[in-house]
């Protein structure tokens, strides 16, 4: 198969190798497990559905920016090392193509070929998964064996690929949201806290609202502390009895 070739007609998974990949990724619930141990298990669970490759990494991105990689075992990550973030496996061909790399080909990426032969990989193959909104991911197997002919077929790579996008994607997707929720959380926390003791500074020094935020930008900016912990300090410095001297 040539670099970035659509994968031709050919066997998909056997029936109890798409059995045992279904049934595994059925387990998986983006709402009760961390995104990295999810996309940990589905690399693990691609290495067993796909004969001649040896293990695998799986990195999501989200616009871009790579969120999460893991790895089916030791080999995979040893060699991710050289693929995030310094890029020396090249970035695949939109689904259903596949990037095949060989380690004794000539070419650039020799650092990357000359730690793959290190550890007996002889080629790589590189899948991108189908990107749901601005999330994107990207599969790699690595290959052991020295014949060509090893290699899992391309129909049963772009089955797997369809079948494990929508679990790696759903549960970066799902971090995503659960982080925003927590960053916006705290911002009405601190936005929260800001505000009352803007208004402690207004009823101790007769000021106006944007005196009192001035006071406490200033408070900040000399302490070299953050807005909100002054903030928290002029509150908590209330509740105790303490009459705030703010500059």
């Amino acid at each position: 198969m040539s670099t970035g070739e659509v994968p031709p007609p050919g066997d998909s998974l056997d029936d109890a190798a798409r059995l045992r990949l279904v049934a595994g990724l059925s387990l998986l619930s983006v709402a009760t497990r961390p995104a990295g141990e999810v996309v940990r298990r589905v690399a693990q669970l691609v290495v067993e559905a796909l004969p001649g490759v040896a293990e695998a990494s799986v990195s999501v991105a989200h616009r871009g920016v790579v969120r999460a990689v893991q790895f089916s075992g030791h080999l995979a990550s040893v060699l991710d090392e050289r693929q995030h973030p310094r890029g020396f496996v090249p970035a695949p061909p939109p689904a259903p193509h596949v990037l095949v790399v060989d380690t004794a080909g000539g070419g650039g990426h020799a650092e990357f070929r000359a730690a793959a032969r290190r550890h007996g990989v002889h080629r790589t193959l590189v899948s991108a998964l189908p990107a749901a909104g601005d999330f994107t991911g990207t599969l790699v197997l690595y290959v052991e064996e020295p014949e060509p002919a090893a290699d899992p077929d391309p129909a049963a790579v772009a089955e797997v690929v369809r079948l494990v996008a929508v679990p790696v994607l759903d549960a970066a997707a799902y971090a995503e949201a659960v982080r925003r929720a927590e960053q916006l959380t705290e911002a009405m926390r601190s936005r929260a806290g800001i505000e009352q003791a803007k208004g402690i500074l207004v009823a101790v020094h007769g000021c106006s609202p944007d005196e009192a935020f001035v006071r406490l930008s200033r408070m900040s900016q000399q302490s070299n502390r953050k807005l909100r912990d002054v903030a928290e300090d002029v509150v908590a410095g209330y509740v105790r009895g303490e009459v705030t001297q703010a500059p």
